[in-house]
């Protein structure tokens, strides 16, 4: 299957103590680069949630966003100084009965007085917290894999009605190539007729001349590696989802298409060929694409 590296993907799960969201984008890139941006708090998660990534990503440049919030203050607790609260106690009871006052000692008294009671976040549990993370974070890493496969479909049609485009000019070129020869013949003959007249041709040299000409001219070689690479490139886009070897045999096809286009002396031929380098440089550009 055909995959893009362009994508995105996002989620947002909740439990009682704490709400995540996860967003993540992919484009092009000729490596495996990974940003994950997390605060500070759960930076624990960073590696094993890149390595779950990588099993699923094999190349691109993916920015992935978490934020984590609290929810309410499930996760608050109140803490009591008990110690504090007793020295304040005595001490209210050493000023109460010094001065002989009535005044009874009541609990908002104690607890109202800085640092007798003070909320403190419970502490996290780190289990807890990377399974949700987790959770959170595979289900964007669908979303994102779902849409670089639909983009991938999309571009594999593309390059393949690209592909018999340029299979449909390398079929002209096939056509062509038998009468380059034959044509060069012609209007060889045609010329030494007009510059000697009618004292004669060396047919000796006249077939010598031509049969240089077609053994220089002869594009057969080309052709042949050219519609080789052209099935590859094909086998390889439906089945095995590499873009970098796809460049490879870009690269090679490009190659044949400019020595045909140096060794054949035919108009024919070279229009075509200016038409394979387009339809070679636009796959290229699609190729750049995938993973």
């Amino acid at each position: 299957m055909t995959i893009s590296m362009t994508g995105f993907g996002r989620a947002i799960t909740e439990n009682e103590q704490l709400k995540v969201k996860v967003e993540m984008k992919s484009v092009n890139s000729r490596y495996n680069d990974i940003t994950i941006k997390l605060p500070k708090l759960y930076t624990f998660a960073e590696e094993r949630l890149k390595k779950i990534l990588k099993d699923y990503v094999s190349r691109g440049k993916i920015d992935i966003y978490i934020s984590v919030s609290t929810i309410a203050s499930s996760n608050i607790k109140v803490a009591i100084d008990m110690d504090l609260a007793r020295q304040y106690y005595d001490s209210i009871m050493k000023i109460k009965n010094n001065f002989k006052i009535r005044e009874k000692v009541r609990a908002y008294n104690i607890s109202s007085i800085p640092g007798v009671l003070n909320a403190v976040e419970s502490e996290a549990d780190e289990d807890m917290i990377y399974q949700l993370l987790e959770n959170t974070f595979t289900e964007a890493l669908n979303e994102l894999v779902k849409m670089k496969k639909i983009e991938g479909e999309n571009i594999q049609q593309d390059m393949l009605s690209k592909l018999n485009e340029l299979i449909d000019n390398l079929n002209i070129i096939k056509r062509e190539a038998p009468t380059v020869v034959e044509e060069y013949r012609v209007k060889l003959q045609s010329r030494i007729t007009d510059l000697i007249g009618d004292q004669g041709i060396d047919e000796s040299k006249f077939n010598q001349e031509v049969a240089f000409f077609a053994d220089r001219a002869c594009i057969d070689e080309e052709i042949t590696r050219l519609d080789s690479h052209i099935d590859q490139f094909e086998s390889n886009l439906i089945l095995d989802n590499t873009g970098r070897k796809l460049d490879f045999i870009i690269q090679e096809m490009n190659r044949e298409v400019n020595t045909i286009g140096s060794k054949a002396n035919s108009l024919t031929i070279a229009n075509c060929v200016l038409e394979c380098k387009c339809i070679i440089e636009k796959l290229r550009e699609q190729a750049m694409n995938l993973e």
